[in-house]
């Protein structure tokens, strides 16, 4: 009887641990624009944002807040291993913090954890919460 109840969680861990809540692969393409919302922690888990001594040493400006409520476009989607990657860029133009034009972060994490939203309608509406 144990050793079923043991079987029997192990194969539900592992045939649910691969299935996602939502694939947002689906919802977002390229030329769409997304906005950078304010990271769970103290930094972004899910974007991949430089070190700022990497930043500083480009000679850029490494304010994390000035990413809080900045609209990008999606250049790039890409499925590596899995998971999907979106590479962006500011929608203004610029660069983030005066040096990168470009930026990646992983799609279905970053917009789960609110690191990314998906505007709706006009006003902000993050699709995780």
């Amino acid at each position: 009887m144990r050793q079923t109840l043991i079987l029997t969680a192990i194969l539900s861990l592992i045939f649910t641990l691969p299935l996602r809540a939502q694939d947002y692969q689906d919802l977002v393409k390229v030329g769409d624009e997304l906005i950078i919302a304010t990271p769970v922690s103290s930094d972004y888990k899910y974007i991949d944002v430089p070190r700022k001594n990497f930043i500083i040493k480009r000679g850029g400006i490494a304010n994390i807040k000035s990413l809080k409520n900045r609209k990008v476009i999606v250049e790039n989607i890409e499925n590596k291993g899995g998971d999907v990657e979106v590479t962006f860029t500011p929608a203004d133009g610029g660069k983030f913090f005066n040096v990168y034009k470009k930026m990646n972060a992983d799609l279905n994490d970053a917009i789960e954890n609110g690191e990314l939203v998906i505007p709706k309608k006009g006003k902000l509406d993050s699709l995780a919460k």
